[in-house]
């Protein structure tokens, strides 16, 4: 079927896109799969499972463009059946002929549910986003919205592609498993962004561009009623679990020409989005209590107590920062604020919905954030004390839990960096800190806590982290430079010394000639190499140079050098930073050869001079030599997996004798060379292992670690509370839908 020229245009777009991201994650995929595989193999006893093993390996080395092509091929073809009629995969199976029973292999049942389990992880974790996607798909194939199932690049599709490219590849069935946990592991984890890559560029080629969802969240209906004195009624109907049916509606974005609406049938308000997004976080926490009440039956309390309003809330909060102290976690802190109102009120009170629903939602973040830190480091003491502002700020605006963006979100990312528990003490800079408790600093004068106050704290810390960030960049770009100027000294230095080997090879020349060649000669070769390379003039001149000082040390008859010899190599000493007396001695020694007069503590001093002196590369010269092939297939993975991070990637150091972590700045690396420039966040050199064997053997080793987004703790923290929530309810959606 042809598609119209417009269509065909916006598909291409989507081709190109998904395929330039999608390119190189495969590439990690591969190579991480390798790498795993090398590591089964070194530790395999059966012989035919060690072969297996081998054999994938070799299949995967070299068949990354295949293998990126087949995937590629297969995305094409789903794009071009953009037009065909939709079939859902079950009711395919369902029009099969009937043929008996047959036996099923179980490797193929595994492989089908692994996939499976890819794809519905995929889609739970990215619904809205597919939704988005899927009505504009649907306009571009002139019918209905797509479902993830039939979405053209949705998970489902990503997974047939990745089954095809391993049938392309041929590999054993553990292969293709440990293969498709690597896909999930790294592709699928891009996967989010990939989507909203697409959906602006579907944007961009102005398919409903704008297209936007809020999902309309359902209020009861009882007319005069006060917030928190709803009726039992209302109550049970908002307890009762959502049909499966009914859930499944409820989740279906509107039309995008039917603008979203609130319960009262009018239309929604500018901050109508951002509430629906705590709402749509409401339901999470409902499901999660909801699941936790079957597992700790009793525990609900039935009795309707008088809700707070918020003023009042904040009102305690503010109290409670007032008289100092310690106020231990978040759970003390709401049973004090109970506690002190209902003194007050002379009855037992409780907290509105949403005010509930914001302390449960701002403690399970606070804890998995505790849990990301290092217990007595500053940016630990830091996050504590900003606890109860945080609460105060959240309470009022929820957009504090909706958008990444927001000022006191951004505060509290950055300041939770100096607790990360994989942060050097080297990292730790004064004025970096000094930054922190500044902001931190400004938001504790505000005794509400504002939002003009994190606002304002925010942007002077952000000025200053941009402004260490440009000084800390420019100190990486001189530490590379450097390296690069030590990895071609080094090899200038080799260079040198091969070419004074391969001239002397094995002439029996005096110890002490021999020293002066290999030490201070070997100098002014480094140097030539270094200004001119191996086809200047310079260079070849000095060649022929030590040639003759080769012959002249090798020859028993003495001779006198033309004393226009012995100037040329005095000057090229001096050069190299010899002083004249010395390097006129060097050069009488060098050109003369055996006939300068064998004065014994005049050759012991000139000797000792040299080896106190420091000598041009020669500290590079061991790591300059290109490193050894390692010793096994993990190791070679590895290699092969450091060096397409050549452009520099942040790494994680394990040390199994304490079990700590240290994360580096892998800035620089060269397979020329085998050398590697680890530093800190400051930019600045750190010791350790910097050769890329050394670190290619720790990859193999699990002792280090790519790190694929270097991601502060603070939003790490915000993700894990999102995946358990997200965990939880879909537990409970089960359990319901099983009428459990």
């Amino acid at each position: 079927m042809t598609l119209p020229r417009r269509v065909r245009r916006a598909l291409e777009n989507q081709l190109q896109t998904a395929n330039a991201d999608l390119n190189r994650q495969l590439q990690v995929v591969l190579q991480e799969t390798g790498l795993e595989l090398g590591r089964q193999a070194e530790h395999a006893s059966d012989h035919n499972v060690q072969a297996s093993l081998f054999e994938s390996i070799r299949k995967l080395r070299g068949a990354e463009a295949g293998f990126s092509d087949q995937f590629a091929r297969s995305l094409e073809a789903t794009l071009a059946a953009l037009r065909a009629p939709r079939v859902s995969r079950r009711l395919e199976e369902l029009a099969l002929p009937a043929q008996g029973l047959s036996l099923v292999e179980d490797v193929e049942m595994d492989e089908g549910a692994v996939l499976g389990s890819i794809a519905a992880r995929g889609d739970s974790r990215n619904s809205l986003a597919l939704q988005l996607m899927g009505y504009r798909f649907g306009v571009l194939a002139g019918g209905p919205a797509f479902d993830a199932e039939h979405l053209p690049l949705g998970p489902h599709a990503l997974c047939h592609a990745l089954r095809s490219a391993c049938d392309w590849l041929m590999l054993s069935m553990d292969a293709r498993l440990l293969l498709y946990r690597q896909f999930e592991k790294v592709a699928m984890a891009h996967y989010p962004a990939l989507l909203e890559t697409l959906n602006a560029r579907l944007v961009g080629d102005g398919i409903l561009p704008h297209l936007s969802f809020v999902p309309v969240r359902m209020r009861a209906a009882t007319p005069g009623i006060g917030r928190g004195s709803e009726s039992a009624a209302a109550v049970a109907t908002r307890s009762a679990p959502t049909p499966p049916a009914a859930a499944a509606a409820d989740a279906s974005p509107p039309p995008a020409s039917i603008p979203p609406v609130d319960g009262a049938g009018a239309p929604r308000t500018a901050d109508a989005p951002r509430e629906s997004a705590f709402a749509a976080l409401q339901g999470l926490l409902a499901r999660r209590r909801k699941l936790l009440a079957k597992l700790r039956p009793g525990g609900a309390e039935e009795r309707v107590r008088e809700p707070l309003s918020r003023d009042e809330v904040l009102a305690s909060l503010r109290r409670l920062r007032g008289n100092g102290g310690k106020h231990g976690n978040l759970a003390d802190i709401r049973q004090t604020l109970l506690a002190q109102a209902r003194q007050m009120h002379g009855h037992g009170v409780t907290l509105t919905d949403a005010d509930g629903d914001g302390f449960e939602l701002f403690s399970l973040f606070l804890a998995q954030l505790q849990r990301e830190l290092r217990a007595g480091s500053p940016g630990h003491a830091l996050v504590d004390s900003l606890k109860l502002p945080l609460l105060q700020l959240a309470l009022r605006d929820h957009r504090f839990f909706t958008d990444a963006a927001h000022p006191a979100r951004m505060l509290l990312d950055a300041v939770s960096l100096a607790g990360a528990r994989w942060l050097g003490e080297d990292d730790l800079d004064p004025q970096w800190l000094g930054l922190l408790q500044r902001a931190v600093g400004t938001v504790h004068e505000d005794p509400e806590a504002g939002n003009d106050t994190f606002v304002a704290a925010n942007h002077a810390l952000q000025g200053g982290l941009q402004a260490a960030a440009r000084k800390n960049e420019m100190s990486e770009r001189r530490q590379v430079e450097a390296a690069r100027g030590r990895e071609k000294l080094g090899l200038a230095r080799q260079r040198a010394t091969n070419e004074i080997q391969r001239l002397v090879a094995g002439r029996p020349l005096p110890r002490f000639h021999l020293i002066l060649l290999e030490q201070a000669w070997a100098d002014v070769l480094s140097l030539a190499l270094l200004r001119g390379g191996e086809d200047s003039d310079g260079w070849r001149d000095l060649r022929e140079a030590t040639a003759a000082i080769v012959e002249a040390s090798a020859t028993p008859i003495q001779s006198t050098r033309d004393p226009a010899f012995v100037a040329k190599l005095q000057d090229a000493l001096g050069q190299v930073g010899y002083h004249a007396e010395d390097a006129g001695a060097i050069a009488r020694q060098l050109a003369n050869g055996r006939t300068e007069d064998a004065d014994l503590a005049s050759r012991t001093e000139l000797i000792v001079q040299l080896r106190a002196r420091a000598r041009l590369g020669e500290e590079n010269v061991a790591r300059t030599a290109v490193a050894q092939a390692p010793h096994n297939p993990a190791e070679q993975a590895a290699h092969a997996t450091l060096a397409i991070h050549a452009d520099g990637c942040w790494v994680d150091l394990f040390d199994p004798a304490d079990d700590s972590v240290v994360r580096r700045r892998l800035a620089w690396l060269s397979p020329r060379s085998g050398q590697a420039l680890l530093l800190n966040r400051r930019g600045l050199r750190v010791a350790g292992d910097e050769s890329l064997d050394g670190l290619a053997r720790k990859l193999a080793n699990s002792r280090l670690q790519l790190v694929e987004s270097d991601i502060h703790p603070a939003e790490l923290a915000w993700q894990a509370t999102m995946a358990n929530l997200s965990r939880i309810a879909g537990d409970a959606t089960q359990e319901t839908a099983h009428g459990r």
